[in-house]
């Protein structure tokens, strides 16, 4: 059995044209790559996949003058690819598929997760979320099957969606996001698929190499950089944290937004697509959606019950809701998309089938709407996976909330709160973001906002009150038909409330009052020092009342004036002068 890298490559990104050789703090990305799989002892071989277009032909020149094989094949068709960089391959062959535009593969942890696939004899291993610093492993015997059943566009261009999607089919492993050390939270800084993430890459480089050549650079050296960056150290004693899929997430960590697409995809993938995508470029850390099974959900009577209205999507209220579901499959590659686009995908299910279906799809964490607080089946089924699960309390008063705690009693879940308010919007008078700290102090854990207010504020608000979380509606267009549209932030909101919580955190610092070096210059030119308040004469011994406060701050302090006090003066000494101990005796 051997072990060979296929890297996929191109030029015409969609999102950053040429980027596969835009140089990365001096080094063309895709030689980052290679010399990152050039530290990876295991490896047989190296080779570069990339397509027969004529715009790709930079790519196999500059693979092939880095000591890597060439292998070219459709722009789309990505899987094809890699069956044809696997032909002569044994069927228990391993390739790790690497991406161009990761350039900080980790070599050990690599190694890591490739002894573990070797040992498990399996199909498939990966990071669950797939991470950017250790790669996916594959028997070749398994892709070649892939090849032969994937006909689905997404499964063609992504390689190994397929095997994800069918575990049925395939011995698949995922890892935990935080294997071997691996900090999730910080993946986004290792890919480079935006101009703002290549600029953001270059400045942590540039700050940890130190002078030294970038291939020195280690992940765990960038994670300390960006652990001083983000201000987050290590839990203090009561201190409280936890886990979602794989972020630390708590005090003293970043507030973990949540852009909450729930049905605003109004039943359309090709919408929840484009959510996804807002989301991530305004850098929300998650996506949420909902899941019903209607038979569980309405009663006859109410299944039939006329709808009508600008907000209907169908004559009654129970095909209204038919139309706004979405089915397994499509719930698996919305998981995959987000994935993609790193953010993590949860969900809301609203009753055990919709549960065994998340858990089919490796949700990895649900949460629990307001009007299910009391649904104790419900709240029980799910504790049997042993999920983290948020409790949403906007119908809840704290005697319910203990009931709905106590659901959850013997299980390995951790049970978070979010305080919340079930109106639509909701005004800023009912939010009570003072109730946070009430469930915080009865409760013993850690709470959040999910808020329902028109705009920001509120939410902002609540990240520096120490929520672990706050969630908000998100839709393309508050014109669009729906009930939760109206509410909810477009993009341009949805920007300003990370860009605004994450200002407010940099704001908060450590709590620690030290003199800052960037006031510095200020402080040279506004602060007061020492001045002869008037002409002192050669011998004359200086005294309190010849001496004045006055700008620059270049000069002696007050509490620095015993340093000249008392002593005579060597030479005449004009007035309105900087006084220094070297004027003295």
């Amino acid at each position: 059995m051997k072990t060979y890298a296929v890297i996929q490559a191109r030029m015409l990104s969609s999102r950053l044209r040429g980027k596969s050789l835009m140089s990365v703090s001096g080094t063309p990305l895709l030689r980052w790559v290679l010399e990152r799989l050039k530290q990876m002892d295991f490896l047989d071989g190296i080779i570069v996949a990339t397509s027969e277009d004529e715009s790709d032909e930079p790519i196999a020149y500059f693979a092939e003058n880095h000591g890597a094989t060439i292998v070219r094949g459709s722009r789309e068709d990505v899987l094809s690819r890699f069956i044809s960089a696997s032909s002569e391959f044994e069927e228990s062959d391993i390739l790790l598929r690497f991406t161009a535009d990761n350039p900080l593969y980790d070599p050990a942890r690599a190694k890591q997760a490739w002894q573990l696939h070797c040992q498990s004899n399996g199909d498939y291993t990966a990071i669950e979320g797939l991470s950017h610093m250790v790669p996916e492993f594959v028997r070749v015997g398994c892709l070649r099957q892939v090849a032969q059943q994937a006909t689905d566009t997404l499964d063609r261009e992504h390689v190994t969606t397929y095997i994800r999607r069918h575990p049925d089919l395939f011995k698949v492993d995922m890892l935990p996001p935080d294997f071997a050390g691996l900090r999730p939270q910080y993946d986004g800084n290792f890919t480079i698929d935006r101009q703002d993430q290549l600029e953001a890459f270059e400045e942590m480089i540039a700050a940890v190499a130190d002078g030294r050549h970038s291939s020195k650079v280690s992940l765990d050296e960038c994670y300390a950089w960006l652990d001083s960056q983000n201000k987050t150290v290590a839990a203090l004693p009561g201190q409280k944290r936890i886990r979602l899929a794989g972020r630390e997430v708590g005090d003293g960590c970043p507030c973990f937004v949540i852009a909450e697409i729930g049905q605003n995809h109004n039943g359309q993938l090709n919408l929840a697509k484009k959510l996804i995508d807002m989301a991530a470029r305004c850098k929300a850390d998650a996506v949420k959606f909902q899941k019903r099974e209607i038979s569980w959900e309405l009663t006859k009577e109410a299944y039939d019950r006329p709808y009508e209205g600008p907000n209907s999507f169908g004559e009654t209220y129970g095909i209204h809701r038919e139309y706004l579901e979405l089915d397994e499959d499509q719930h698996r590659e919305l998981k995959e998309y987000a994935q993609a686009a790193g953010l993590i995908y949860f969900c809301t299910p609203c009753d055990p089938p919709s549960v065994d279906m998340l858990e089919r799809i490796g949700c990895p964490i649900y949460k629990v709407a307001s009007r299910d607080m009391s649904n104790i089946p419900l709240l029980r089924h799910m504790a049997k996976t042993g999920k983290p699960v948020i409790l949403s309390s906007g119908m809840s008063s704290m005697e319910e909330l203990k009931t709905a705690i106590a659901a959850f009693k013997g299980s390995k879940s951790e049970v978070t709160l979010m305080q919340c308010i079930s109106q639509y919007p909701a005004d800023p008078e009912n939010v009570n973001l003072k109730a946070m700290e009430t469930m915080r102090n009865e409760f013993d854990r850690l709470v959040g906002l999910s808020d329902h207010t028109s705009g920001v504020i509120t939410a902002v608000a609540a990240a520096n009150m120490n929520a672990f979380a706050v969630e908000k509606h998100v839709t393309m267009s508050r014109a669009m038909n729906g009930t939760d549209h109206a509410g909810a932030l477009e993009e341009e909101g949805l920007k300003r409330l990370v860009n605004y919580i994450r200002i407010c955190e940099l704001a908060m610092g450590d709590g620690k009052k030290e003199f800052n070096p960037v006031a510095q210059t200020a402080k040279n030119k506004l602060a007061r020092s020492l001045v002869s308040k008037s002409e002192i004469d050669a011998g004359t011994v200086l005294t309190e009342d010849m001496i004045v406060m006055k700008s620059p701050g270049t000069g002696l302090s007050w509490s620095q004036r015993n340093q000249v006090i008392g002593r005579k003066a060597q030479t005449n000494i004009q007035a309105e002068v900087l006084l220094s101990p070297e004027q003295f005796d």
